[in-house]
């Protein structure tokens, strides 16, 4: 017998990364009642977003993820070597190096070598605390991650995710460089999220691992993670699809950001046309597994207090719970695709 599972273990070792995909892709059958209801919640929330304070950072270039530990925000830009991190006044304190690059003399790495850091999140290994920064995939300069240990002196591991990356575009049917594009990358105790952006006529889609199969991986403990696959369809913003940037897991919602460019693919910048925040019931996901019909879910623009509308490039948020039911205050980071960056907090309420 001990014989025969050796046998199996081995055999199923080399199963094809196509095969993997395949099972990967099935995902829970809906529990009528419960899942209904939340899927009905969705349809029936109303949002409101209004921005508080806004504050620019001229010196921290293309802010793209944003993560809260404790009182410090650390933030990561897509063109720049480092975390930043803010005060809880948001004042910057410091920066870790992720990586030593002379790409970065002018202040910004240029496009065509940028590791693409697109999101960041925190989780806890053993008695250590952890970030995780992936890059986007959306090339293979971008098939990079790096792992911060804040517990044993901020020491920072390189990954190379490019077999991840592989299997997932396999999973997703993508073919060429710039169809992947994981822009919002959150984690919990039970699960891991990523955020595929949608181009062209593709949809949103959310990627969602089990947390501690997906530990083991990024620590060689474990092989690739399996993978359900959920699909979105969010708001328009004049007229442009919008597409996720940001993403921040809460009680039993993920909440994200999403912005309209005018951009013909992954890599390329475009006029910005606004931004979105909304929110995904995650007891409703068995209702999205089909991307012939993308579960609708409510998202809304930012309004500044005068009523105008915020058209900034919002890459991600923290999101904490507020005082009264249905209230959270967000903290989102900005884009100005010029090489600096912006941070707004938010007053977001949820209504049925």
């Amino acid at each position: 017998m001990k014989k025969d599972l050796m046998t199996l273990s081995k055999t199923l070792r080399y199963v094809p990364l196509a095969l993997l995909a395949l099972f990967a892709c099935k995902s829970e059958p809906p529990v009528a009642s419960r899942l209904a209801t939340a899927e009905a919640r969705m349809q029936q929330l109303q949002l409101s977003a209004t921005v508080q304070q806004q504050k620019s950072y001229p010196r921290l270039p293309s802010a793209s993820g944003i993560e809260l530990l404790d009182s410090t925000y650390y933030v990561v830009g897509d063109d720049a070597p480092y975390v930043y991190l803010l005060d809880g006044q948001f004042n910057q304190t410091g920066k870790i190096a992720l990586f030593d690059t002379a790409d970065f003399a002018t202040g910004r790495i240029p496009k065509a070598v940028k590791p693409d850091l697109e999101s960041i999140a925190h989780f806890t290994y053993g008695r250590a605390h952890m970030l995780l920064i992936p890059g986007s995939g959306s090339g293979p300069k971008r098939n990079r991650a790096f792992l911060v240990n804040l517990t044993d002196k901020k020491y920072v591991e390189e990954l190379d995710f490019t077999r991840f990356y592989t299997f997932l575009k396999r999973v997703l049917r993508l073919e060429a460089d710039g169809e992947l594009n994981l822009e919002g990358f959150a984690m919990d105790n039970t699960y891991t999220y990523m955020l595929q952006r949608a181009l062209g006529t593709s949809t949103n889609v959310l990627l969602r691992f089990d947390t501690q199969d997906f530990k083991r991986f990024i620590f060689g403990k474990g092989d690739l993670p399996a993978v359900a696959v959920y699909h979105f369809a969010l708001p328009a913003v004049g007229g442009y699809k919008t597409g996720f940037s940001g993403a921040f897991a809460l009680e039993d919602k993920l909440f994200f950001t999403a912005s309209a460019e005018d951009t013909p693919n992954a890599v390329a910048d475009g006029e910005v046309l606004g931004s979105i925040v909304g929110v995904i019931d995650l007891n409703a996901l068995p209702y999205a597994t089909r991307a012939a019909s993308p579960l609708q879910v409510p998202a809304v623009q930012f309004m500044n207090p005068d009523g105008t509308v915020y058209k900034g490039k919002a890459e991600s948020l923290v999101v904490k719970a507020g005082a009264a039911e249905g209230m959270y205050e967000v903290v989102v980071v900005s884009d100005d695709d010029a090489g600096g960056s912006g941070l707004l907090t938010l007053q977001l309420e949820l209504k049925l």
